[in-house]
C-alpha cells in the first residue's frame, strides 16, 4: 500500500446513505454525481473511500434531503450484512464479550480509523469510538453515523439483552439534538472529551444466536452463498478464497493475518491447504488476477494504483506478473475488453 494512501473505510459504509436516499425517491447515482464520484470507484464491499470523499458524500446528501441529522438518519439504516466479511466473522460469535473482541481485532477491515476501547465493567460497558479528523461537518455526521450504527447493530444482535445507559459526543450541541434524545431513549451528553456510548453488562455472556436467529441465519446464509462460488474447491479451500475475495484493498494480506482471521496458525492453514491439493500462493494469485481484470475493464482505472492496492511494489513488477498470468499486457487486456465490449454492443443493436 502507497505511504500517501490517505485514512479510508469500507465503501459498504455507503449503503445505508443509498438506503436512505432511495426511501426519499433518490438515487444513489444522483449523491455520486453530486459528489463528483465515479460510481465504479465506490461499489463493492471490499473496495475503500477515502474520509475526504465519505465527508463529501455526507454533506451532498444532507443538502439533497434538506436533512442536517444526516449521521443520525443513515446510522439508523446500518446492517451488519453489509459490512461482509465482518458480518461473517460476527455471526460465528457465541456471546457478546465474543463480538466485541472480533469487532475491536478486525477493525481495520471497515475503517482505518483507530479502533474502539472497550471498557468492561460488572454492570456496564463503555464503548469509545474514534473518528478520523476531517471536515467539521463531517466529523460531527460520522461521530453520530457511527454511534447511531452501534446502537441499531447493538439492537439487532442482542435483543432485550441489549440496554443503552448512556451516550455523549466530542461535537457542542447541534440544532436537532432533541431527535438524538429521541432516538437514543437517553439524554445525550455533548463536548466530552471522547464520543462514548455505554450499555448494560450485565447479560455480555449471554449466547448472542438466541437473541435474534433470524439475522445470524441471514449471516450465515449470506457466508454460505459466497463461498459457494467457489465450489470447485474443497471446504478449507473455499473459506479462504471467500476471505481473500473480501479482504481489503488497503489490508496487506499475508498468511498470518488470513490465518488468524480464520482462528488457526499459519502452519495449520498451509496444512489443511495442501491436503486439499491447494496452495495459498496460488489463491492469492487467483484472487489479484480476478481483482485485476475487473479494475482494468473500468477506463478509470489507474494501473500504478492499481498495482499498489494488488500489493505489488510498482508498475512494472504488475505488468510483468499479469502477462505472466494472461499472455497480454494489462493495456493490450483493457483494448480487447473494449474492443469485445463494443462488439457486443452492436450485435446488440
Amino acid at each position: 500500500m502507497s505511504q500517501n494512501t490517505p485514512n479510508t473505510m469500507t465503501t459498504a459504509a455507503l449503503q445505508p446513505l443509498f438506503r436512505l436516499l432511495e426511501s426519499k425517491g433518490f438515487s444513489s447515482s444522483e449523491l455520486l454525481t453530486s459528489a463528483g464520484l465515479d460510481a465504479n470507484a465506490v461499489t463493492g464491499s471490499n473496495q475503500r473511500i477515502s474520509i475526504h470523499n465519505f465527508d463529501r458524500m455526507l454533506e451532498q446528501c444532507s443538502r439533497l434531503l434538506d436533512e442536517p441529522a444526516i449521521g443520525l438518519s443513515a446510522g439508523q439504516r446500518l446492517e451488519l450484512p453489509s459490512f461482509y466479511l465482518l458480518g461473517f466473522l460476527v455471526s460465528s460469535c457465541q456471546t457478546g464479550r465474543e463480538a466485541l473482541a472480533i469487532l475491536r481485532r478486525y477493525y481495520s477491515l471497515i475503517s482505518d480509523s483507530r479502533s474502539p476501547d472497550f471498557y468492561i465493567g460488572q454492570e456496564s460497558v463503555k464503548v469509545v469510538f474514534y473518528v478520523t479528523d476531517g471536515s467539521t461537518f463531517g466529523n460531527q455526521a460520522r461521530a453520530e453515523f457511527i454511534a447511531a450504527g452501534i446502537h441499531s447493530v447493538g439492537k439487532a444482535i442482542g435483543g432485550n439483552y441489549y440496554k443503552l445507559q448512556g451516550i455523549g459526543f466530542r461535537c457542542p450541541p447541534p440544532s436537532y439534538r432533541d431527535q438524538l434524545d429521541e432516538f437514543f431513549g437517553v439524554k445525550v451528553e455533548f463536548n466530552q472529551p471522547q464520543n462514548w456510548i455505554n450499555t448494560c453488562g450485565k447479560h455480555l455472556d449471554a449466547p448472542l444466536a438466541y437473541a435474534n436467529p433470524v439475522l445470524f441465519n441471514a449471516l450465515r446464509s449470506q457466508a454460505e452463498q459466497a463461498i459457494s462460488r467457489f465450489s470447485r474447491l474443497q471446504a478449507f479451500s473455499q473459506k479462504v478464497m471467500h476471505v481473500l475475495h473480501q479482504w481489503p484493498e488497503s489490508v496487506p494480506i499475508t498468511k498470518g493475518a488470513v490465518a488468524e482471521l480464520l482462528n488457526t496458525s499459519s502452519r495449520t492453514l498451509t496444512r489443511r491447504l495442501q491436503e486439499e491439493d491447494c496452495q495459498f500462493s496460488s489463491l492469492v494469485k487467483e484472487v489479484r488476477l480476478e481483482k485485476a481484470k475487473q479494475a482494468l475493464q473500468n477506463d478509470h482505472t489507474d494501473v500504478q494504483q492499481l498495482a499498489l492496492d494488488l500489493g505489488f511494489s510498482d508498475r512494472r513488477g504488475f505488468e510483468r506478473a499479469f502477462k505472466q498470468w494472461t499472455g497480454e499486457t494489462p493495456a493490450s487486456y483493457r483494448r480487447n475488453y473494449r474492443s469485445g465490449a463494443r462488439e457486443e454492443v452492436a450485435v446488440a443493436s
